[in-house]
């Protein structure tokens, strides 16, 4: 990324961390917040950075103004690409699947890989690939305006960014199908009662909300929570006995955290643990 792509990038979704607290802002409310191929690299090496990161101890993701979240990719906007051997074909054999695994699926896993709580505040409509954001987070506050919108079907266009494969596991086979079918808008309220958002506030509290939970989750202690994460993602994946043997490894592995000797600590001392993060 040159540059001048970069420094869009960082305008375009801006990173703040406070707290222990990473907040990814979406900022491109007059184009609906739709995402060019910069942003979604952006969100990506973002992602994949809080894993590692100790100061980072959860991640909020949402986007400015009121009305949309985020509307998919901003198709308007191409990535460079490397100069054609004379006489080669404008459409190659496998380049479409590498799009898709190095564009929003390589999104959707750097957000499902990513070891610390990701909480997605819906400000406003989820559609195309913002609706694969939305059920990629562990956690989704919805403001009571926002809804989510499954455009694929209406556009013939097979959904993509791992929208598939997330979707049956959050609302059950016969509701994805539906959804899928139909493209039918779901508001805020049918989104908690399918379990996609996990509450609706009023649109004027989101952010505070949003903030407190936040905390909260900064607050814990991180390593358990990331081990829990991956054991959750895993576990509608892997037969019974190997979600037992990676069950015991992290209760062991997390003996030796500074986190694991402060439970002990705390309750030989009979008073509340302060968690580190490591």
């Amino acid at each position: 990324m040159d540059a001048e792509t970069r420094a869009k990038a960082e305008a375009e979704l801006t990173a703040v961390l406070d707290g222990g607290v990473l907040t990814l802002t979406i900022n491109r409310p007059e184009s609906s917040n739709s995402i060019p191929f910069y942003v979604r690299d952006r969100l990506i090496e973002q992602f994949r950075a809080a894993h590692s990161d100790l100061a980072v101890r959860c991640v909020v993701l949402t986007a400015a103004g009121e009305r949309h979240f985020c509307t998919g990719s901003d198709l308007r906007v191409r990535p460079p690409m490397p100069v054609k051997p004379e006489g080669a074909p404008d459409f190659v054999a496998g380049s479409a699947v590498h799009m898709m695994r190095t564009g929003f699926q390589a999104l959707m896993e750097s957000m499902q890989d990513c070891q610390k709580p990701v909480i997605l505040a819906l400000n406003g409509t989820a559609a195309g690939g913002g609706a694969m954001l939305t059920l990629a987070a562990d956690l989704v506050i919805a403001a009571d305006t926002a809804k989510l919108v499954d455009v694929f079907g209406k556009q013939a266009l097979i959904p993509d960014g791992g929208f598939l494969y997330l979707l049956p596991r959050i609302v059950g086979m016969h509701k994805a199908a539906e959804i899928v079918f139909l493209g039918d808008t779901i508001t805020a309220d049918e989104l908690l009662a399918l379990g996609i958002a996990n509450r609706v506030v009023p649109a004027a509290e989101l952010a505070a909300y949003t903030a407190e939970l936040a905390a909260r989750l900064a607050a814990k202690p991180t390593k358990v929570l990331g081990w829990a994460k991956k054991l959750l993602h895993d576990a509608t994946e892997n037969p019974r006995l190997a979600t037992l043997e990676a069950e015991g490894t992290f209760i062991e592995l997390n003996l030796g955290t500074e986190d694991g000797k402060e439970r002990m600590a705390a309750m030989m001392e009979k008073r509340e643990p302060v968690w580190k993060g490591w």
